[in-house]
Parts: C-alpha cells; structure tokens; sequence
C-alpha cells in the first residue's frame, strides 16, 4: 500500500494586516525536499479569510539552485481536476494526484497565479521558502523576475523579508511506495523563535546531511503565538489562535508525524503589557503546565515523540522584568523535571550569557528576543542529531 508523508508543512494565520497584494502576480514557494516521493498531492487552506481566494493557475515542479523550474519536471496542479479554482473561506482543500519522481537533495517548487486584487489573508511569514514576481503569470515559466520590497522590520527583530509570506500553500504531501523505508516526519512547534529558521534552517539542514532520504522537518512557527492565549485583537490575527488550540489542526494531521520539537511560552510571558495584550493574560505557571501535560499525552499516545526546548533568555526591560524572568527559569526547570518530554533541548544553555540575563551580544538581533544567523547556528549545533534515528 502507499504511503503518504508531509515533506513541506507551514502553519496559516490571519495575515490581512500586512499591506502587501498578490494582484496578478505569481507567488513561488521553494522547498529543500529529503525524501523519496511517485506522486504528489498540495494542501491549500484560505482558512484564515472571510472571501474566497481564487487561483487561476498552479504548478509543481523541480528546481535549480536558482530558484529556476526545470522545464521537463513541470505539471499543471488541478483541484476537482480544474485547473483554475476558488478555495473557501475557512476551508483548506487537497489538490488532485499527480505523478511526480521526488528525491533527497531536489528542490521542489509550487507556483500559485493570483489574477484577482484581493490582499492574501491567510498564511505565514515563516523562513525564506516563498517569493514573489513582478505582476504576470508564471507558474510555467522557468525564470521568474522577482519583487523584493524589504520591510525596515527586517533589519531589527527579523532574519528574512517578511514582504515575501507563504500564502494559501499550506503543506505539500508525498506519495511513497511501500518498499520505501518510512521516514521521520519533524514538526517544529512554537513562535517566532521558530518561524524566522534562525535555528531550524541549520537544524534542517544538518538534519538531511545526516538522514538523506529518512527525514524530513515542517516548521509550524507563527511569530509572536502564545500557547495560552489568541493573538491580540491590536495585531488581528497575526499571531495566531492559542497553541493549545490550534495544535489539533496544525500538527495533529501532519501525514507520517513522529517527532515534535515545542517551543511555547516566551510570548505568554512576554506579550502581556504591550501590543494591546492586556496584563491579566500573563502566563500563570499551573495553567502553562497542564497545557503542556495535555498536548504531551495526546502524542504520546500516537506513538509521537516530543522534545522540550527550553525558553531562551532575553534582555530584562520596562515589560519584561526580573519577576517575568523567574518565571521563565522555573518553566525551565519544570520542563526538565515534569517526565512529559522523551527529551530537553537545552538552548537556554547554548546562548546564554554567564554574565546577565540575556543572550551573548554576538547572537541576538537588536531587539534582545531573536536570535541571530550566528544565535541560531549555535542552537541548532547544540541539537543532538542522533534523537531522530
């Protein structure tokens, strides 16, 4: 029987509030595959949006190191076997099958043509992995011009350009046969510490050095999620439904999941007191543990295994003060002594500066929360590759 596996998943949100528009203009997602794949199948979700989103045309094929399609490997993505669709508001839908030779080290495109004016509300910002064209289609066209339109965010709490988000792609799936040893499937699950790949990128990476052909790692990272709370109504949508809530349909039904990383609770602790968020939502440690306790049971008892990275330090300000950092070190501390873990990830350890509160100057942004390039390299060195045999 064959066997379907995620190689690529992103986590959606409401991203109506950045200014940006997709009008007639072609969105190409990048994806660093590792495994084997005979066909393939496209998740699209407009979940996060009140209109239907229409796509007028869609592909899927392999890339050069450029970025550039590879002529020969393009196929037509069709939904109901139309090739032109609308996806609901709320929904997500499958695409049809398609046969399609996938391998370790291949990159694989997916290229989505807007034709209408409407702003992408549902999606994420996460990494490096989507780009956008001058206006025009194409989604078969194997060199795409580029519009780069770099946010000033950027250059302060962000390691990419978030003007370029991944939208309505959420997850691409492979068709493997079933001589085909099963792979690891890798779901990364917190924050911005997260999403921006400072540390999941090298991880990933290393990862397939490693494991060629046996894993793969989807980063479910929204900036600013918190595992207690939705974003703040100040923000809309941008930072996503609870972690606690939206576990069950982000990670949950990820295809061949066996592995989690977690990586929630720096904006529980954070967040209250700014952005609109008000103080009365600040992380209360018995109501952080038993969330964390229950998503722990519910992939345990999937046979899923689930790694706790501890919380990075940060920079003690006018709203993240000294009782907000003890509480940070406690959580820590309970997440190495709760048993809900089959392992700690200690980054805490990896960036700490022995001398203050903080990361080491050499690896954080200037904002004092994100790590760096250099931050996150140190992180993902600290990783124990060996955890996902």
């Amino acid at each position: 029987m064959a066997r379907h596996v995620c190689t690529f998943a992103v986590a959606h949100t409401d991203i109506s509030a950045q200014p940006f528009s997709n009008a007639g203009r072609t969105v190409r997602i990048l994806i660093p595959n590792n495994l084997y794949g005979q066909a393939l199948y496209a998740k699209f979700s407009n979940y996060f949006s009140k209109r239907p989103v229409w796509i007028e045309h869609a592909s899927v094929a392999l890339a050069d190191e450029a970025g550039n399609l590879i002529p020969e490997s393009i196929c037509t993505l069709t939904v109901g076997g139309d090739t032109s669709f609308a996806i609901v508001p709320e929904r997500d839908v499958f695409s049809d099958r398609i046969p399609f030779a996938a391998a370790p080290g291949q990159t694989i495109a997916v290229s989505l043509y807007y034709p209408s004016s409407e702003k992408p509300t549902s999606g994420n910002f996460v990494g490096t992995f989507a780009v956008r064209s001058t206006r025009g289609d194409y989604t078969t066209t194997p060199e795409m011009p580029k519009a780069k339109l770099l946010s000033n965010l950027s250059k302060t709490v962000l390691t990419w350009d978030m003007t370029n988000a991944v939208t309505t792609l959420s997850a691409v799936v492979l068709e493997q046969d079933e001589q085909t040893p099963a792979p690891r499937i890798v779901a990364t699950f917190g924050d911005s510490i997260m999403q921006q790949g400072a540390w999941v990128t090298p991880f990933t990476q290393a990862l397939y050095e490693k494991y060629p052909g046996e894993v793969a790692v989807c980063n479910l990272g929204i900036g600013g999620n918190r595992l207690l709370h939705d974003s703040p109504s100040s923000v809309k949508g941008i930072y996503g439904i609870a972690g606690a809530e939206r576990f069950s349909y982000d990670v949950l039904p990820l295809q061949g999941l066996t592995h989690v990383i977690f990586g929630l609770g720096t904006n529980d602790l954070g967040l209250p007191g700014k952005d609109g968020t008000p103080m009365e939502e600040l992380l209360i440690p018995s109501e952080y543990e038993a969330a964390v306790k229950e998503l722990g049971q519910k992939l345990r008892e999937r046979g899923v295994k689930v790694y706790g990275a501890l919380m990075l330090p940060r920079e003690l300000n006018a709203v993240y003060t000294s009782m907000r950092e003890r509480i940070r070190r406690y959580l820590n501390q309970w997440m190495e002594d709760s048993g809900v873990f089959d392992a700690i990830l200690d980054f805490e350890s990896a960036v700490a500066d022995p001398s203050g509160t903080g990361m080491k100057k050499e690896f954080f942004l200037p904002d004092g929360l994100h790590p760096n390039k250099q931050g996150g390299l140190a992180i993902a060195q600290s990783i124990d590759l060996s955890l996902f045999e």
